[in-house]
C-alpha cells in the first residue's frame, strides 16, 4: 500500500496524529475532511486510512450510497462488534459536511444533525414534524417529486437524484440527495435522508460547460480555417522551376490550359499561352522570385479569357502560383458597381442620405450624400454622440429618444427634426430609421434622411393659405364643401350645419333638404358638370327649420390620384342678396313703369309744341324778323332733342325688362347688319373699318347690335380731322370673350373715363359734337344684363379702345 506522498511529503504518522488531536478521538470524520486538514490528495488520503483499518487503529462504515467515514479505536475502546452504537449515532448529530436526518413513512422529519442545520438553516425544534417537501420548489411539489422519491426509494431501496432545493430563508442551493429506506424484518420503519450541498461544484460544472461551449466555438473557428486552407486545392495551381518550366499542374489548371499535364510538364508558360515574354505576368514571376516575398493580385488573362486572382508562393527553387477564375464575381462586381452608382445617383436626386449605427459600439456610417446635405466635410464620421450634435438643442432629444426606442424595443421610427449648417442657416431633415433584428436582438440600426427643407416651407405657405381661407370663409360666412362621388360620402369646413342647419353626409342628404321645386334642375346640373368636367354654377333654395333660404353653392369635379372623382365647392347663404334683388327688380320695375308714362306723357305736349312751332313759322314766318325765325328754330331744334332723350330714355329703362332671351349670336353677323345701317355714314366719313374672327356668344341680338352701333358711331364722330380707322377684335378669357373697338380720333383724358357712362353724361358741346349723352350708358347697362362689364383705354389724341366681356357658347369652349 501507498505510505508516502511525494506531493505533500505527508505520512500514516500524519494521518494518525490527526485522529490523535481531536477533542473527541472516536468522532467519524470524511476522506475529505482529512484531505482539507493535511493539504493531500484524496487518494494519498484514502490509502493511508485504509492501512489504519487494516491495522485496527480505525474503524469506517458506509453511511449512505456514497459516503465512509472514520474514526479511532482508542486502542480498542470502541465496540467493535456494534457499528451502529451511540457512538455512530453521536458521529451522525455532529456531522457539518451533511445533512443526515430521519423520516418517518409519511416522509415527516423526526431527526435533525447539525449539517442538516447548517445547509438548510432550520433548527432541530423548527423542523422535527414538519414534511420533508418543505425543501423542494414549487415546480418540484406541483409534480410530486417528494412522494415519487420515497416511493421509488422504499419499492428499490434507495434513490439518489440531483436539483434545486429550498432553505428556510428562501434561497435555492443544489443538492445531490440520497434517500434510503429503513426496514425491519421487511417492514418499513422509515428513511435516512443524506444532503449534500454541491451548489460550487454546480457552479464550477457550469465553468466547465462554459469552457467546453468556447472550445468547441474555438474548434469550429479552426476547423472553418482549415477548412479556408483546403479551399485553396480547389484552385488551379502549377509549379515552377527557377527557370519556369511547369513541374506540377494539377486538374483544374488542365481543365484552364486544355492540355493534360503530361504534355505541360518541362515547358514554358509563355508557350504554352501562345503570349510573348513580355507578357506582365512574368514579370511578377521575377519580382517574387527575386524579392521571395508571396505576390496576390488581379488580372485578366487574355489567353484563357478569364479574369483571375493570382497568388504566388516563392522559393529559392521555384514558384507555386494558385489562380482562381473570379469572372462572375468581377462581373457581380461591376452590378455592385453599377447599383452603387445608381443609388448614390437616386441619392442626390431624391436628395436623400443613408446611414446607419452600430448599437453595440456606438459608431456611426453616413453615405457620402448626407455629408453633403449637412453640409460637413466627409474626412470621416463622427460617433453618435457628436453626429446628434448636427441638430438643434430643441430638436435633439427627439432624434436621441427615438434612436433609443428603436435600439432597445427594435421599433422603426420617422421624425421630422431642424438642423443648423455651418453657415448657420436653419434647415429641416427627415430622418427614417429601420432596425436590424437577429434572434431578436438589434444588430444594426440603419435609415435615411432626407432634406425637407422646401416641403416643409410649402408646407408653412399652404398653412398660411389654410388660415387665410378660414378668415375668408368666417368672414364671409360660406363653407367649403367636398364630395366623393364614387363613395357618395361629403365633408364640409367647418360644418354643414352652420349653413344648412343639418347634417350632411352623402349627397342624398343634400338633396333632400333642397327645396321640391329646384331638385330636379340641380340634379341636372351636377349630372351635366360630372359629364363635361366643367364648373356648376348655381343658386337653389333650400328648408331650413322650416324657412325657404337661398344658396349658392359652385363647384367644380376633379380626380384624384387614384382615379376616383370627387366634387369640390363653396355654398353661402345669399338669401338677404336675393331679397336685395328682389326688392331691386321690383323698383326697376316701378322705374320702368314710370319712365314709360312719363315718357309717353311728355311726348304729346312736345308733339303739341312742335306742331304749334310749325304752324307759326308758316303763318307768320314771313311777318317775322331774322331773329324770331331763329327763335322758332331753337325751340324745334330743342323739341327734338328733347324728343331724342325721352326716346333713349325709354330704351335705358327697358333693357332688363323688354330684353330677348339670349341664345348663341355669331357676332360676325351683328357687325355685318350694324355695318349695313351706318354705311352712309361710313362712306360720308371715308371711314375704314376693319376685323379680326369674332366668335359665337349667349346675348340678345338686338340689344348687342346697339351696343356695336353706339361704339362705331362714337368712333366716326370722335375722329378728328384726319378719316375714321376703326378695327374690331376679340380674345378669349375663361369662359368670356372680351370684344374690343379701337379707333385713332381725339381720345379721352383720363380724368373723364369714369363718368362717360352715366347716363346724360357728355364731354363735348352741341355744337362740337352731336349727342345725348344716353349711348354709352345704354352700352354699359346692355353688357352689365348680359354678365359682362365694359371699360376704355384712351389717351388724349391717341385713339380709342372700347372694350367689353360676353358669355361664350358653351360648345365653343
Amino acid at each position: 500500500m501507498k505510505t508516502s506522498d511525494s506531493a505533500s511529503n505527508i505520512t500514516i504518522d500524519d494521518v494518525r496524529r490527526f485522529f490523535t488531536q481531536l477533542d473527541q478521538p472516536e468522532t467519524p470524520v470524511s476522506a475529505e475532511e482529512i484531505t482539507s486538514e493535511l493539504d493531500c490528495t484524496p487518494q494519498t488520503a484514502r490509502g493511508y486510512l485504509a492501512d489504519l483499518t487494516e491495522q485496527g487503529e480505525l474503524r469506517t462504515k458506509q453511511i449512505d450510497g456514497s459516503t465512509r467515514v472514520w474514526w479511532s479505536t482508542e486502542s480498542g475502546g470502541m465496540d467493535r462488534q456494534n457499528p451502529d452504537s451511540e457512538q455512530l449515532s453521536a458521529f451522525v448529530r455532529e456531522v457539518k459536511d451533511y445533512a443526515i436526518f430521519m423520516l418517518d413513512p409519511e416522509g415527516t422529519v423526526v431527526s435533525w444533525n447539525e449539517g442538516a442545520k447548517r445547509i438548510k438553516g432550520y433548527s432541530t425544534g423548527e423542523i422535527i414534524g414538519q414534511h420533508f417537501s418543505a425543501f423542494y420548489t414549487k415546480d418540484d411539489i406541483a409534480t410530486d417529486v417528494p412522494e415519487q422519491n420515497l416511493e421509488r426509494a422504499a419499492a428499490e431501496g434507495r434513490v439518489e437524484d440531483e436539483g434545486w432545493r429550498i432553505r428556510k430563508d428562501g434561497s435555492r442551493f443544489w443538492a445531490n440527495v440520497t434517500i434510503t429506506a429503513i426496514r425491519d424484518d421487511g417492514e418499513l420503519q422509515g428513511f435516512t435522508k443524506v444532503t449534500r450541498d454541491m451548489t460550487e461544484r454546480r457552479e464550477y460544472e457550469q465553468q466547465l460547460e462554459k469552457q467546453a461551449d468556447q472550445l468547441e466555438r474555438r474548434r469550429t473557428e479552426l476547423e472553418q480555417e482549415l477548412d479556408e486552407v483546403f479551399e485553396r486545392i480547389d484552385d488551379a495551381f502549377y509549379a515552377l522551376d527557377d527557370e519556369f518550366r511547369y513541374e506540377y499542374v494539377n486538374e483544374h489548371a488542365e481543365e484552364h490550359f486544355g492540355e493534360p499535364a503530361g504534355k505541360l510538364i518541362g515547358q514554358k508558360p509563355w508557350k504554352v499561352l501562345g503570349v510573348d515574354k513580355s507578357d506582365p505576368i512574368f514579370e511578377r514571376f521575377d519580382e517574387a522570385l527575386a524579392t521571395q516575398e508571396p505576390l496576390r493580385f488581379k488580372r485578366y488573362s487574355e489567353p484563357l479569357g478569364i479574369w483571375a486572382m493570382i497568388r504566388i508562393y516563392p522559393s529559392e527553387s521555384g514558384l507555386s502560383v494558385y489562380f482562381e477564375d473570379i469572372t462572375q464575381r468581377k462581373e457581380r462586381e461591376r452590378e455592385l458597381e453599377r447599383v452603387y452608382d445608381l443609388l448614390e445617383r437616386a441619392e442626390h436626386i431624391a436628395d436623400v442620405g443613408g446611414w446607419e449605427i452600430d448599437p453595440d459600439t456606438r459608431d456611426v456610417f453616413w453615405t457620402d450624400h448626407l455629408f453633403e446635405i449637412l453640409e460637413i466635410p466627409s474626412d470621416e464620421e463622427p460617433p453618435l454622440d457628436e453626429a446628434l450634435d448636427v441638430y438643434l438643442d430643441d430638436d435633439r432629444p427627439n432624434v436621441e429618444r427615438a434612436i433609443d426606442k428603436a435600439v432597445q424595443s427594435g421599433t422603426s421610427f420617422d421624425v421630422e427634426t431642424r438642423f443648423r449648417t455651418p453657415t448657420g442657416e436653419v434647415r429641416w431633415l427627415r430622418v427614417i430609421g429601420e432596425p436590424d433584428i437577429e434572434d431578436g436582438e438589434v444588430v444594426s440600426l440603419r435609415g435615411a434622411a432626407q432634406d425637407i427643407t422646401e416641403q416643409k416651407e410649402r408646407e408653412r405657405e399652404l398653412q398660411q393659405i389654410r388660415d387665410r381661407m378660414e378668415f375668408a370663409l368666417n368672414a364671409t360666412d360660406a363653407i367649403v364643401w367636398d364630395w366623393n362621388v364614387d363613395e357618395n360620402q361629403t365633408s364640409f369646413y367647418p360644418s354643414a350645419e352652420s349653413l344648412y342647419g343639418t347634417s350632411v353626409e352623402t349627397w342624398d342628404d343634400f338633396i333632400e333638404i333642397v327645396h321640391p321645386d329646384d331638385r330636379e334642375q340641380t340634379e341636372e346640373k351636377i349630372r351635366k358638370s360630372l359629364e363635361t368636367g366643367e364648373p356648376k354654377e348655381e343658386e337653389i333654395r333650400i328648408d331650413r327649420d322650416g324657412e325657404e333660404r337661398w344658396i349658392e353653392a359652385p363647384g367644380r369635379p376633379i380626380e384624384d390620384e387614384d382615379g376616383s372623382t370627387r366634387m369640390i365647392g363653396v355654398a353661402r347663404d345669399i338669401t338677404e342678396r336675393k331679397t336685395f334683388e328682389q326688392k331691386l327688380r321690383e323698383s326697376n320695375e316701378r322705374l320702368e313703369q314710370f319712365a314709360y308714362a312719363a315718357s309717353h306723357d311728355l311726348q304729346e305736349p312736345l308733339r303739341m309744341v312742335s306742331s304749334y312751332l310749325q304752324l307759326l313759322d308758316q303763318r307768320y314766318g314771313d311777318e317775322l324778323d331774322e331773329d324770331g325765325r331763329e327763335y322758332i328754330n331753337f325751340a324745334v331744334d330743342g323739341a327734338a332733342r328733347m324728343r331724342e332723350m325721352i326716346d333713349g330714355l325709354l330704351e335705358y329703362s327697358r333693357v332688363e325688362t323688354q330684353g330677348d332671351p339670349f341664345e348663341p349670336i355669331g357676332l360676325e353677323t351683328i357687325l355685318e347688319d350694324v355695318l349695313d345701317n351706318l354705311q352712309f355714314r361710313i362712306e360720308e366719313h371715308d371711314t375704314e373699318i376693319t376685323s379680326e374672327d369674332l366668335p359665337e356668344v349667349e346675348g340678345d341680338a338686338s340689344q348687342l347690335r346697339q351696343v356695336f352701333q353706339n361704339l362705331l358711331e362714337n368712333a366716326i364722330e370722335y375722329s378728328g380731322d384726319a378719316p375714321p380707322q376703326v378695327h374690331i377684335s376679340a380674345e378669349r378669357a375663361g369662359n368670356k370673350w372680351v370684344v374690343s373697338v379701337s379707333d385713332n380720333g381725339i381720345g379721352i383724358d383720363p380724368d373723364d373715363q369714369d363718368r362717360i357712362f352715366e347716363i346724360f353724361q357728355r364731354l363735348h358741346s352741341r355744337e362740337e359734337h352731336d349727342g345725348t349723352g344716353i349711348g354709352l350708358a345704354l352700352c354699359n347697362r346692355i353688357v352689365e344684363r348680359h354678365g359682362g362689364e365694359i371699360w376704355i383705354d384712351s389717351e388724349p389724341d391717341d385713339g380709342t379702345t372700347f372694350s367689353f366681356s360676353l358669355p361664350a357658347v358653351e360648345n365653343n369652349c
